[in-house]
């Protein structure tokens, strides 16, 4: 990751207040999470939000609770940080996350050599067992200059970039950024010609392929949840 060059593109306001409220659907909050990680500006915002939900959580009015309810809890924190622990007496190496956000490294427990790449032109993608059953949960790989085929969207699709760099009509992507794109959007993602671009990519409805490749493909175009 990045340090020296904070990202440009950022989640609306109403996508923080529901990630810091904890209400964001499946795999929506995942790229939001990554984003986080790259982001100073937004990691202050999200905790600003948390503040004031707290402050209006303790003006609540009290509700009477089962005898039970601390022994569940108590439980529940114990089965939480079990679940927490676990894997780290089985850490894979740094080297295989080297590059690789937090947020991430679960879904790529023996690094990126060793996903399931299917390669499209210059795209390569590889679907992550995320466990949303709406949405596909992707990382792509672009190489250096490769242009990805002009496309447009059939839902929703959240994309953070997290190495590397490219571009497309609207303007140039780098590490951390964040965007959405919905069914009025078209646009054919170029990599920097210095580096290829890796991103993490969800979506709820396949994408739409332009031109003739599209009257050939589109039809077979579909999300596959993992």
């Amino acid at each position: 990751m990045n340090a020296m060059t904070a990202p440009c593109f950022h989640p609306d306001q109403f996508m923080l207040s529901d990630y810091a409220a904890g209400s964001l659907q499946g795999a929506v909050a995942l790229p939001l999470a990554v984003h986080l990680e790259y982001c100073q500006q937004c990691r202050r915002e999200t905790q600003q939000l948390e503040e004031v939900a707290a402050c209006l959580f303790e003006n609540l009015d009290p509700v009477p609770v089962g005898e039970d309810t601390l022994e569940q809890v108590l439980r529940r924190i114990d089965s939480i940080v079990a679940d927490d622990v676990a894997p780290a007496q089985g850490a894979v190496p740094a080297p295989l996350h080297a590059g690789i956000p937090r947020a991430l490294r679960s879904l790529v427990p023996a690094g990126l050599d060793a996903l399931d790449w299917k390669r499209i032109g210059s795209l390569r993608s590889s679907r992550l067992r995320f466990g949303d059953s709406e949405r596909e949960v992707a990382l792509q790989h672009i190489s250096a200059g490769g242009k990805v085929l002009g496309h447009g969207h059939r839902g929703v699709e959240i994309t953070v970039v997290i190495n590397g760099s490219f571009s497309d009509q609207d303007g140039c992507y780098r590490s951390g950024d964040f965007l959405m794109r919905g069914p009025d959007d078209v646009h054919r993602p170029v990599a920097a010609q210095d580096g290829d671009c890796l991103c993490l990519a969800v979506l709820d409805a396949p994408i739409r392929l332009e031109g003739w490749v599209g009257r050939f493909l589109n039809p077979f175009m579909k999300i596959r949840p993992l």
